[in-house]
């Protein structure tokens, strides 16, 4: 059973003809390995890959983080949680490393993605974008996975666009492709002889035409999709859903609220990194606050502990980790950025000011006003108009639809 590791105790285990192993209550994964000669820290844990839904366990690894002399319980602790971090993401802590020497005209298709994957990381680009980018080279590209990238010719960019258009549809054909141009862009620019690499391969490639997803939720809607978002079963998504509509979030920042950013004292989740790059602090209405403690109360119960606003089982490790999908069968195309559009929508209706609502959604301010206006220092302006908002968007939730005479 996990101990709730000190310094004092590690002090205190000994080794007793064989080896002990003693787990640590606080950090999930790191454990204090006695053997005859020295006292380490390791890290354990499995390590699933493969694409998001379909991964599968690939080994349990065992590393090695350093002797109990060599570092301190807290130094261990933090090494540790960088070390699950990435098991978590599917990357072999023990894997060996590339060779640093070897030069970007010899990768091949699988190397290059990791080296700009490293990179992105290395710039501090969103993590769910990275692994958007790992997951659609391991759906869609597998069979370029162990050329070279100097094979890749304009003709095979081009047929595989084809391909994966018929087979996975334009969109997918299309991300992929931008994928690899960005990655060969990456591989170009490192390269230490510029020969070695031709041209970006993707230039000859002709893009589907893609159209803009502007569908929103219109206000007659509105009472039909709160009853069905009430009937779901599951009360996070409930208040999951419905926080998404009220603060117009982007799904993927909505899905990976922490707890420790939400302030109620001060009417705000601030948001350490957006999409945007920037740090962000929500204004909470009264009704967002009133959402926030209900989904707080309800996580507190199906998942003590959880660190996120909405939590969730994995339907493949067990484990409770942040919510991946935000999708309803109940709701098809009801749920998701579409409330971020139907936020803004309504924003306009209400005739809030186009730069308050801007700044409300973590728009950037165009122009001049950009360059002088900060959100933070307009944060009870903002608060006033986010309680606009969330009376506007009640109101219509609740409203009932008027049928005409006859009307069936």
């Amino acid at each position: 059973m996990p101990e709730k590791l000190t310094e004092a105790a590690i002090r205190a285990l000994k080794f007793d003809d064989k080896p002990v192993v003693v787990r640590d209550a606080k950090v999930a994964g790191l454990l204090v390995a006695v053997n005859k000669g020295s006292k380490s820290y390791k890290v354990q844990r499995d390590l699933w890959q493969g694409q998001r839904g379909r991964k599968k366990l690939v080994k349990t690894v065992r590393h090695t983080l350093g002797t109990t002399d060599e570092m301190t319980l807290d130094e261990a602790r933090s090494r540790a949680t960088t070390i699950i971090e990435q098991i978590k993401r599917g990357i072999d802590p023990n894997a060996p490393a590339p060779a640093p020497a070897s030069d970007a005209g010899t990768w091949t298709v699988r190397r290059m993605y990791d080296e700009y994957a490293a990179d992105l990381r290395a710039r501090e680009c969103s993590e769910r974008t990275i692994e958007g980018i790992e997951e659609r080279v391991s759906r869609y590209l597998t069979a370029w996975a162990s050329l070279p990238v100097a094979e890749v010719k304009r003709s095979m960019a081009r047929e595989e666009h084809r391909r994966i258009t018929r087979d996975h549809g334009a969109t997918s054909a299309n991300k992929a492709m931008r994928d690899f141009r960005a990655a060969y862009n990456f591989a170009m620019k490192v390269v230490d002889d510029p020969d070695a690499l031709p041209g970006n391969p993707v230039e000859a490639v002709t893009f589907n035409k893609e159209r803009a997803s502007n569908r929103v939720i219109m206000p007659d809607e509105l009472p039909e999709w709160w009853r069905r978002v009430q009937a779901l079963p599951n009360p996070l998504r409930r208040d999951m859903h419905l926080l998404g509509l009220l603060s117009g979030l982007r799904p993927g920042t909505l899905v990976s609220l922490r707890r420790e950013w939400v302030n109620l004292s001060d009417r705000a989740i601030s948001i350490p990194r957006m999409k945007s790059g920037r740090s962000f602090d929500l204004p909470l209405s009264e009704k967002m606050v009133e959402v926030v403690r209900h989904a707080m109360a309800a996580g507190e119960v199906l998942f003590p502990k959880a660190p996120w606003l909405f939590p969730t089982r994995s339907s493949i490790t067990n484990e409770v980790i942040a919510t991946q999908v935000w999708k309803e069968k109940a709701l098809p195309s009801e749920t998701g950025h579409i409330l971020r559009h139907t936020y803004r929508t309504i924003a306009q209706r209400e005739a809030i000011d186009r730069v308050n609502a801007r700044l409300l959604l973590d728009h950037a301010v165009p122009g001049i006003d950009g360059v002088y206006i900060h959100e933070r220092a307009l944060f009870d302006t903002l608060l006033v108009e986010q309680e606009k908002m969330s009376a506007a968007i009640l109101k219509l939730l609740t409203t009932k639809v008027r049928r005409i005479e006859g009307e069936v």
